[in-house]
């Protein structure tokens, strides 16, 4: 196995795909009105706006029950759910939306480009529905966000931009919020990982190529976002469990980095561009092992 690679194959081991349970965790506050309460695999991130719950993002629907017990554990309710909020169309991140919609009534957002995506491409969507586990349902948001959309609940006003190239919807996100006296900007980047990006993979899809250089002006078009806590929508995208450790063995900001925007942007670059040098053999060789047991190694 090659150097550890964050955007390669992070995918759950066939154990943790039979018995999603095995990968949920304790859900624990970030910064202010904002928590964690994704899992191993899919980060979840529920904010608490003073009129309402949003959640940023849900896991695979077999997942469902560990993020409902994540929301209780936490002290919320989860009929308080108001938005629910999808930064792009793949399972891992949609695939519980139909049914926490149904439990909870929430209104559901999705950018309108991968909506019609989703819409245009069933079989393809429903292959992936299938392949990332079981019950994993595609639906039609009840808002079909645009570049530029806010979407504003409460003390939370957050601006949608769309990064295509990870999908061709992928919207980013990026908000304030207050913690003991001071104002910080919180940033996701939606979708950052590529394999779905190689020529076989495009061609497999019936997917343009030119989604590859989407990918890297996506990464140019949010360069700028002043970001102090930035997100990430796996857990080993911002290693937010290894700051969850260091905030428990008394680092109090933890999870505020004004730094870790650009590393992370130039990481995600510098990979994907060593990626597109790959021939397919090489490829394949990258994506053949996951390597989310080692990543996790002592947490």
């Amino acid at each position: 196995m090659e150097e550890f690679n964050r955007f390669g194959n992070m995918n759950p081991t066939p154990e943790f795909c039979e018995r999603p349970y095995l990968m949920d965790r304790p859900p624990f506050p970030i910064v202010g009105n904002l928590y964690f309460v994704g899992n191993l695999w899919c980060s979840s991130h529920l904010i608490d706006t003073g009129d309402g719950l949003i959640l940023l993002d849900t896991p695979t629907a077999g997942s469902l029950p560990g993020l409902l017990f994540n929301i209780a554990a936490l002290g919320f309710n989860p009929r308080e759910l108001k938005y629910i909020v999808v930064s792009h169309a793949h399972s891992d991140h949609f695939g519980a939306v139909v049914a926490l919609a149904h439990l909870t009534g929430a209104k559901t957002f999705m950018s309108a480009v991968d909506t019609r995506d989703m819409r245009e491409n069933p079989e393809r969507m429903e292959k992936m529905n299938l392949d990332l586990g079981y019950y994993n349902e595609c639906f039609t948001p009840d808002v079909e966000l645009e570049d530029g959309d806010i979407i504003s609940l409460g003390n939370t006003q957050m601006r949608c931009v769309l990064t295509p190239g990870h999908t061709v919807g992928v919207m980013s996100h990026f908000w304030t919020l207050e913690d003991r006296g001071r104002t910080f900007h919180v940033g996701i980047y939606g979708g950052a990982g590529f394999v779905s990006l190689s020529r076989a993979a495009l061609k497999r899809n019936g997917q343009p190529m030119s989604l590859q250089q989407d990918f890297l002006d996506s990464i140019e078009k949010v360069w700028d976002e002043p970001v102090e806590i930035m997100l990430g929508n796996h857990p080993f995208h911002n290693d937010v469990y290894f700051k969850r450790r260091r905030f428990l063995a008394g680092e109090e900001d933890a999870f505020i980095d004004p730094g870790e925007w650009h590393r992370f942007l130039e990481e995600l670059r510098s990979k994907f561009q060593n990626f597109l040098k790959k021939s397919p053999q090489e490829v394949e060789a990258m994506y053949a092992g996951s390597q989310i047991l080692d990543y996790y190694k002592g947490i």
